[in-house]
């Protein structure tokens, strides 16, 4: 038994000896692939003996162990050649194996970072409630009013009917009878097309609360002031966005709450 040096600087150990079983036709390389920073073995590596012209001579599948064991065909001078993914490939050598006997070695297969594709993350915001509404996206392309929370409260208005004073082309009917159930009565907001008054669908956070059409639109019977965050208002059904419905053709309000 007699020990040696490879050179290449992976090859761990290289350590030669005769078989004990009877004279053998070729030498044998027994061996284990380890992983050379933790020293743990590489399991599966694709392991194969070269001749001097690089040409395939034995090839074997390292075990779960990380062991192998080449023949050669011949006594001669060998490459030894270990692949496995995530390790740097190794090719070392010069090995000069004689006849009859067995070679075992450690061999050392050094790490290699795996280039991933770039991975993006998106982290998503939490939208506001107007924002999911199309508020703001309406803002810059619809030719409607718009009033946001700080124009309602800059207003001083505690009906939200008198809100609407502020809004041209609105106009705002606060009279009521005297007597009867009606004297309590809120008041109604209307448009003109031309001559004629005409009362606008009422939107409520994407519901028609009042449709204008079979009765005058009062807004504070279906919403308190300090409810309200914005406001829209087209005072012509030419004007209104498609994804709302004049009713009655004359208009559109639409009201967003900060509580529903």
């Amino acid at each position: 038994m007699k020990s040696m040096v490879v050179p290449g600087g992976l090859v761990l150990a290289v350590t030669t000896g005769l078989a004990m079983a009877p004279a053998l036709d070729a030498q044998t390389l027994k061996g284990t692939v380890l992983d050379a920073v933790t020293g743990e073995p590489v399991m599966l590596a694709q392991v194969s003996l070269l001749e001097e012209g690089r040409r395939e001579v034995a090839a074997d599948l390292a075990s779960l162990g990380g062991v192998f064991e080449l023949e050669a065909p011949s006594g001669g001078v060998y490459f030894l050649f270990v692949r496995r993914d995530g390790y740097q490939t190794l090719l070392d050598g010069l090995f000069e194996l004689g006849s009859d006997g067995v070679v075992e070695v450690r061999v050392g297969l050094t790490p290699e970072p795996i280039e991933l594709d770039p991975v993006e993350v998106a982290a998503a915001r939490n939208m506001t409630p107007l924002e999911r509404s199309g508020f703001y996206d309406r803002v810059l392309t619809a030719p409607g009013v718009f009033l946001s929370r700080e124009d309602i409260q800059r207003s001083g208005s505690s009906k939200v009917a008198d809100i609407f004073q502020m809004v041209p082309r609105v106009e705002v009917d606060a009279t009521r009878p005297l007597t009867g159930p009606d004297v309590m009565q809120n008041p109604s907001i209307f448009m003109r097309t031309g001559a004629e008054p005409c009362f606008p669908t009422l939107y409520i956070d994407r519901h028609i609360v009042a449709n204008g059409v079979t009765a005058p639109v009062r807004p504070d019977d279906w919403v308190n002031a300090v409810e309200i965050e914005a406001i829209e208002i087209y005072a012509r059904a030419s004007q209104v966005p498609p994804e709302f419905d004049s009713v009655g053709g004359c208009g559109v309000v639409l009201i967003w709450t900060r509580a529903r």
